[in-house]
């Protein structure tokens, strides 16, 4: 016998015991996997990293996996909190409301107390938020209850602004008072503060604005008599609002310790310049307005309040000068067009008429083809229905771009009258429409990882059991290549008949079953290779989608061109356009449908990663050599025992056939381990289905409310929005109108200017005539001649 072919004995009968000594590991495999897996306690650390980084949508997940896995743990009122605040932060409101009354109706209990005012003075910022303040009574009243240790500035800041906007203002102070200096709620309670005395100084508190969102406190009046819109507007008596001036002064020298604190100070001096103005005090306005700096967001309000103040003091040049840096720093500020009017308005006062009318003619090409698509959005159709069904985002991302409403019309039609609710409901609908859809997507995805190969994925501690199962049975069947390599040592060369075709076949499987993964290594570069080959396919996708969206952009483009050629006045024959234009829309089609496979592809291509890994068809492929390897190998080993092989390999086989016994008796205790986890896994596969069976029922629940919801919402939703819009519609009208009315004005004042100067230019040949007529007569009357008659003056 060969040293080479004793030492793959030795060998692989050295790894055949190892691997049987490791049997039990299999089981200690799992416990372990289990040990490693995230406590609640991690699982609350990564899920509060995730909400700190505003990655909401994951931060919900994770946080949402602690409240349904772990509710009998410290850590679910932590996870409760920090689920609501990731609702409340994305704006998803209800479910923060959800989670916060959740908080507040479990106060009680010890490991929810800490939560039980924070999520109340919560609740009072979602019940502003979505304007319920009917529902601001039982939260005010719960507020009394918090034990007085863990009232706060907070706490004191959360009474304050309920008291506020359930309009009990004395109260309402008394609160915001009572929130010490140096808290992270001092800015906003000092705020409000100022609001409660302009509700206090004014008559009408109706008619004042109110809330910690900025909004217009005294908005200021452009000119006395006028309005913005150029319509008569009395001027109303100003009133004493210098306490809440020395209430806003308060916020003023604040720290502006963080953006929001400056946000909140920039407010306060906006507020000061509105009361200044409406108290006529004008050289005082324009220097609390001259305070607020360029990044903030209240900067283009700024300069447009700015450049009335400027108007009322008869500073021109200033105000001119302000509107300029508004046109130039916010050219999109809803603010833009107003401003240039009036901007255009003064440098055609001052006689800069070429300068007025080219902002005249800039403002009528950039509102009028708003005004025209508007209009033609209104005028598509009456029916609510179909304008919400329209006006869904779902609807405007499949409009052409040449039909697409304006940016600007949209966002001034979510500012407009109940908007803001209005547009939240449909924004909320497609929202809730989207997460179904992916919930969907997200049920078949797991019906198809349940009922695939690979299903074991679906449970860690499992997987870890089965890989290292997989793993010891890889190794025995390596050691039988090792065997098999001592055999090819010891056989002759030429073999023929039985023998020699099951060594060919054994051969031929050799390379394939050394390639089997035994180590954590082996398995997880298998899985990155399998992984690789699928972002190979999707990288490919993503390069063809990115050509479909190069192709729809030109096809874009070439309708604007045939359109804007058309309004151009560029005569084309009515042929070739109807020609080209039927070529568009051909290629439209084609392109749709590329869309539409695209997406199936990704569809599939999702599915196939995730049937990356244990039980995949590479594994189905490795079992299957590892069978027909130890077959041919044993049934050669039998017929070399026999010496149809030789004396030598003779010697061997007898040798070896000892060792592929207790081979094949490991593997066997090797796969009842493995079989044993495939029935847990199989009971587990059958919970989930059952979870996942009870999940599908409840979304298709949710989605009959939803399509109910929807229904309930055409009417009614589709009836503001389509008010909004004519309202934007109006206002676009009126912009150009008054653009219109400025170029009229400008040549009319360049008509004036030219009468004038010819009237003047007349005046001055008529009195030059006259003195040349009496020059000529001092001549004549000294050489003593008669003096003509003087000369008639042109008309």
């Amino acid at each position: 016998m060969a040293a080479g072919s004793e030492e793959n004995a030795r060998t692989a009968q050295a790894e055949i015991q190892q691997a049987d000594r490791e049997v039990p590991s299999v089981n200690a495999s799992v416990l372990n996997a289990r040990t490693q897996l995230l406590s609640a306690e991690q699982r609350l650390a990564n899920g509060e990293i995730l909400y700190r980084m505003k990655d909401y949508d994951r931060a919900s997940v994770v946080l949402g996996e602690i409240i349904e896995g772990y509710p009998n743990t410290p850590s679910y009122p932590d996870a409760m909190w920090l689920r609501g605040e990731t609702y409340y932060a994305s704006q998803q409101y209800l479910s923060a409301r959800r989670d916060y009354r959740q908080l507040v109706d479990r106060g009680g209990e010890p490991r929810f107390q800490p939560y039980f005012g924070k999520a109340l003075a919560r609740l009072v910022d979602v019940s502003v938020r979505l304007g319920d303040v009917a529902s601001l009574d039982s939260v005010y009243q719960r507020l009394q209850q918090v034990p007085p240790a863990q009232v706060d500035a907070g706490i004191q800041y959360a009474r304050g602004k309920a008291s506020y906007f359930r309009k009990d203002y004395t109260t309402s102070a008394q609160h915001f008072g009572a929130v010490a200096a140096g808290t992270p709620y001092t800015h906003q309670a000092r705020y409000f503060a100022g609001l409660v005395a302009i509700k206090q100084a004014r008559p009408n508190p109706a008619s004042a604005a109110s809330g910690s969102s900025g909004q217009a406190i005294g908005k200021p009046i452009p000119v006395e008599g006028t309005s913005t819109t150029g319509g008569p507007e009395p001027r109303p008596t100003p009133l004493n609002y210098k306490p809440a001036i020395e209430a806003f002064r308060q916020v003023t020298v604040l720290p502006a310790d963080t953006p929001e604190h400056q946000h909140v100070i920039d407010l306060a001096w906006m507020a000061i310049g509105r009361l200044f103005y409406e108290m006529d005090q004008f050289n005082q306005a324009s220097e609390a307005y001259s305070r607020v700096g360029r990044e903030s967001p209240e900067f283009d309000t700024m300069l447009y309040e700015l450049a009335w103040v400027y108007v009322r003091l008869g500073d021109v040049q200033r105000a001119e000068r302000a509107l300029e840096v508004l046109s130039i720093a916010d050219p999109d500020s809803s603010y833009a067009g107003d401003g240039t009017l009036l901007r255009a308005d003064l440098l055609l006062r001052a006689g800069a008429f070429d300068k007025a009318l080219q902002l005249y003619l800039g403002v009528r090409e950039q509102y009028d083809p708003m005004r025209v698509k508007v209009e033609n959005f209104l005028e598509s159709t009456k029916d609510p229905a179909v304008y919400y069904e329209k006006l869904s985002q779902q609807q405007l991302d499949v409009l052409d771009v040449n039909e697409q409403l304006p940016p600007i019309a949209i966002r001034w039609a979510r500012e407009a009258e109940d908007g803001p609710a209005a547009f939240r409901v449909i924004d909320d609908i497609n929202q809730c429409k989207k997460l179904i859809a992916e919930s969907e997507r997200l049920i078949d995805k797991l019906i198809t990882v349940s009922g695939s190969a690979n299903r074991v994925r679906a449970f860690p501690e499992l997987l870890a059991g089965e890989q290292r199962a997989l793993g010891l049975i890889n190794k025995v069947a390596r050691a039988r290549v090792r065997l098999a390599r001592g055999l090819d040592d010891e056989e002759p060369g030429d073999l023929s008949g039985e023998i020699g075709s099951i060594r060919s076949q054994r051969r031929q499987l050799m390379g394939v079953v050394e390639q089997t993964p035994v180590t954590q290594q082996d398995f997880d570069d298998r899985d990155y290779d399998g992984s690789r080959q699928w972002n190979t396919v999707s990288q490919e996708l993503s390069r063809r989608v990115k050509e479909v969206d190069y192709l729809h952009a030109v096809v874009n483009g070439l309708r604007r061109m045939i359109k804007e050629d058309a309004q151009r006045g560029v005569a084309r024959d009515p042929a070739s356009v109807q020609r080209i234009q039927a070529e568009l829309d051909d290629n439209e089609r084609t392109l749709k449908l590329y869309q539409d496979q695209a997406t199936e592809l990704r569809r599939q291509i999702e599915i196939g990663r995730a049937q990356v890994g244990l039980g995949d068809a590479r594994y189905q492929n490795d079992a299957q050599a590892r069978q027909q390897f130890r077959e041919l190998v044993e049934r050669e080993v039998q017929l070399a025992s026999s010496g149809q092989a030789g004396s030598n390999a003779q010697a061997y086989a007898q040798r070896i056939s000892p060792i592929l016994s207790q081979a094949r008796s490991t593997e066997e205790r090797v796969t009842a381990a493995f079989n044993q986890l495939e029935a847990q896994v199989a009971q587990r596969v059958a919970e989930l289905r059952g979870k996942i069976d009870a999940e599908g029922q409840k979304i298709a629940g949710y989605k009959v409310q939803l399509q109910a919801l929807d229904g309930d919402a055409h009417d009614l939703v589709g009836h503001v929005a389509q008010r909004n819009f004519t309202l934007v519609r109006d206002k676009i009208r009126n912009i150009v109108l008054r653009a219109d009315v400025g170029i009229t004005e400008q040549a009319w004042e360049v008509r004036e200017e030219e009468l004038e100067r010819v009237r003047n230019l007349q005046h001055e040949r008529a009195r030059e005539e006259q003195l040349l007529d009496e020059e000529l007569r001092e001549v004549l009357d000294d050489a003593g001649e008669a003096a003509p008659a003087p000369a008639t003056s042109p008309k």
